[in-house]
């Protein structure tokens, strides 16, 4: 299919040009040294693994054994370093996104209210000036003419009707200009707002594309971090088995080594099979509660963040139960695929999940983590265990729901989904 669609493209343009093969030359040049860039970055231990064959050899000549030891000492100490600081950027990266998602969160919701409340202040205005217009119709038809004639049949005598009628129509009249002035002051409110609404708008797209572009950061920093565990957790138990072999002169084989593998890989997939726990309850929509029972602890809105003391937005909402929450299974609120696990900042060990249609659902402060970046999900699979990571005062589930990478009110957006909170 390949050979057939490229054949039809050089029959369409005419075949590629030399400049078009040399910037195609230009292309494989360039993308062999980014390649050979990224071995030559890779760590060096990679392929220098020692075999059971190399342990074997070095038994039998005590120089020999004595450089072993050194050689797979450092390669152990290598993939720990390399885990470790692998670990310390996603770190470091997790906790830049957190803070750009919290400023970007935060503004939106200033921004939001701020045209909420230009929506009301020219609402206010345009009352006041329907009002204003009425009391003025009724200050004509009751004033103007009828008392004029009044005041000249009477000779310049007032009566207390006719004193009684100046007083109302003045009093009306001040009431309409009062009503008038009032409704001056809301359009210049409703004006200044929609000036300070347009400016926080603005800045909200450069804030969401720094947020996205940290977070694609933390994501790479993440996945990097756990293919430098997997290194080490795919090799360390065998340089450890090795080195020990060497250092006790014991007569363990590569067979014997596999077998206790196997026996242990066993012995996880029987534990795992025992018997997960599912989640009790799925909604008609799909959806089910996170953390089935719980109650909230804190809402949606505007807060004194109680670790930071900032004024920010809080974009979740916290549950919890009565005893026993850390420790206990979080689950998928709906199937999806997994963009982000790993640590957040202030959110801690935190995972999103995409469930398509510019929806998503995200997961705080978790102790340990059930899924990683890529996984696909369903509803009521068991995803964390919750705990008290990140900026937390206690053992909760920080819950949210982002819908085209806004956060709205998690339980507005369940409670229509058909799952409530306590």
């Amino acid at each position: 299919m390949k050979s057939t669609t490229a054949g039809s493209a050089r029959r369409r343009f005419g075949g590629p040009s030399t400049r078009t093969h040399q910037a195609l030359a230009a292309f494989a040049l360039c993308a062999a040294l980014v390649v050979s860039a990224a071995l030559s970055a890779a760590p060096a231990f990679a392929d220098d693994y020692p075999t059971w064959d190399d342990v074997k050899n070095a038994q039998a000549n005590e120089a020999a054994k004595n450089d072993e030891v050194a050689r797979i000492t450092g390669l152990i100490e290598s993939m720990t370093a390399e885990v470790q600081s692998a670990q310390a950027l996603a770190t470091q990266r997790g906790t830049e996104y957190q803070a750009a998602q919290e400023k970007y969160d935060t503004a939106n919701y200033v921004a939001t209210e701020l045209e909420g409340q230009a929506a009301e202040a020219t609402a206010r205005a345009d009352t006041s000036n329907r009002q204003a217009g009425q009391l003025a119709a009724q200050l004509s038809r009751t004033g103007g003419n009828d008392l004029t004639v009044n005041l000249f049949v009477g000779g310049g005598q007032l009566s207390s009707d006719l004193l009684y009628q100046l007083s109302a129509m003045s009093k009306l009249t001040e009431k309409t200009s009062q009503i008038y002035a009032q409704a001056e002051q809301d359009r210049n409110t409703a004006s200044a707002l929609t000036d300070q609404a347009t400016i926080a708008r603005d800045e909200l797209k450069s804030l969401a594309d720094a947020a996205q572009a940290l977070r694609d950061e933390a994501v790479a920093a993440q996945q990097a971090a756990e293919a430098a565990l997997s290194v080490q957790q795919t090799h360390q138990e065998e340089l450890q088995a090795q080195l020990a072999v060497l250092q006790q002169n014991l007569a363990t084989t590569e067979a014997d080594f596999k077998k206790g593998v196997e026996e242990r890989a066993a012995a996880a997939r029987a534990a795992a099979a025992s018997g997960q726990k599912t989640l009790p309850y799925i909604a008609a929509s799909g959806w089910g509660s996170p953390f089935p029972g719980a109650v909230s602890s804190d809402e949606y809105g505007m807060r004194v963040n109680p670790v930071s003391g900032a004024y920010i937005l809080h974009s979740g909402i916290d549950l919890v139960y009565s005893s026993g929450t850390c420790g206990a299974t979080v689950y998928a609120a709906a199937e999806g695929l997994v963009n982000f696990a790993g640590p957040n900042g202030g959110y801690g060990n935190f995972i999103q999940i995409d469930h398509g249609g510019g929806t998503a659902t995200a997961y705080g402060h978790n102790t340990a983590l059930l899924v990683g970046n890529g996984d696909y999900v369903t509803v009521g699979q068991p995803i964390a265990y919750a705990g008290t990571t990140g900026n937390s005062t206690g053992c909760h589930v920080h819950f949210e729901v982002r819908q085209g990478g806004t956060a709205t009110n998690p339980r507005t957006f369940m409670a229509n989904q058909g799952i409530d909170f306590g």
